[in-house]
């Protein structure tokens, strides 16, 4: 990773992205200074699909790159990827877009081989908060833990070397969701047809397999599955953005458990049974309450 015509490779190995482009990109431009979730993530983003484009942090952008083809000025300029302008892009609901979003919006497709369903989940759980927090909304773990890249007040570190270690851990955090999204898509006709077994309540895995979101807009109520040597029993979710079920586990298991329980979570979403047919009994009973 080549920043301010420094390499830092032999300090954070370089992730190339499975959709790596031999042109298209050469340099990306961000501000210098202090770095955050969204500078990092348009770098580490476009870095994924151009392993061999040169980073650039300044202080202001200079004329001949404001309108190079090869060349993404972000969160910096006033331009197509800047969000500071007065008249700085909305999303559909009025929320105003970070340059994250915007390079997004034009890389998605790259990052997720076209899958728009894969891109659309990961800009929901991880590109919007970034940008609600760098727009002044409410902070977000993710967006805390770049931040925390940055040399403190007192450190002699370079700031540079810093931003390309925080590049490294964005680009790690968006290859795993990238291969969780890929296993969810991968899981989700073996979802659909246990789900066409079952008897619309209940739904029966052989192993576990990514389910939630796939469930969550069907009837069913509970999922089971093996895990850890026992079977779990699992209270669907009513919605994505929360673990809150459709229908709760009976209260009173958790003072008296079921025959075979082993564990009962204290929030009602989940309980774990010695056997296979002791967590579907449980899950009858839990289904007719």
């Amino acid at each position: 990773m080549n920043i301010n015509g420094r390499d830092y490779s032999a300090d954070v190995p370089q992730i190339k992205c499975r959709n790596y482009k031999e042109d298209g990109i050469d340099r990306i431009i961000v501000h210098s200074g202090r770095f955050h979730a969204d500078d990092v993530f348009c770098v580490a983003m476009v870095l994924m699909c151009y392993p061999d484009a040169n980073v650039l942090r300044v202080a202001s952008v200079a004329d001949e790159y404001s309108h190079d083809p090869h060349t993404i000025v972000a969160d910096i300029g006033s331009g197509k990827y800047d969000h500071h302008q007065p008249d700085a892009e909305r999303r559909a609901d009025g929320n105003l877009y970070a340059a994250c979003g915007l390079v997004f919006r034009d890389f998605k497709h790259i990052l997720f081989n076209g899958d728009p369903g894969a891109a659309d989940t990961f800009e929901r759980e991880y590109i919007i908060p970034v940008e609600i927090a760098d727009n002044g909304g409410t902070e977000n773990p993710l967006s805390l833990a770049v931040s925390a890249f940055n040399p403190t007040w007192d450190s002699d570190k370079n700031r540079d070397e810093m931003f390309a270690k925080a590049v490294i851990f964005v680009q790690s955090v968006i290859e795993r969701a990238i291969v969780q999204l890929d296993a969810e898509i991968r899981a989700h006709g073996k979802v659909m047809k246990a789900l066409g077994d079952s008897d619309g309540r209940i739904v029966l895995l052989p192993e576990y397999m990514p389910w939630r979101n796939t469930l969550i807009d069907s009837s069913a109520l509970f999922v089971v599955y093996p895990s850890k040597g026992s079977w779990n029993l699992h209270a669907v979710p009513a919605k994505k953005s929360s673990k809150s079920p459709k229908k709760k586990l009976p209260e009173e298991w958790i003072c008296k458990r079921p025959e075979n329980c082993i564990f009962v979570h204290p929030q009602l979403f989940v309980a774990a049974f010695t056997t296979e047919s002791a967590a579907l009994d449980a899950a009858n009973l839990a289904a007719g309450k």
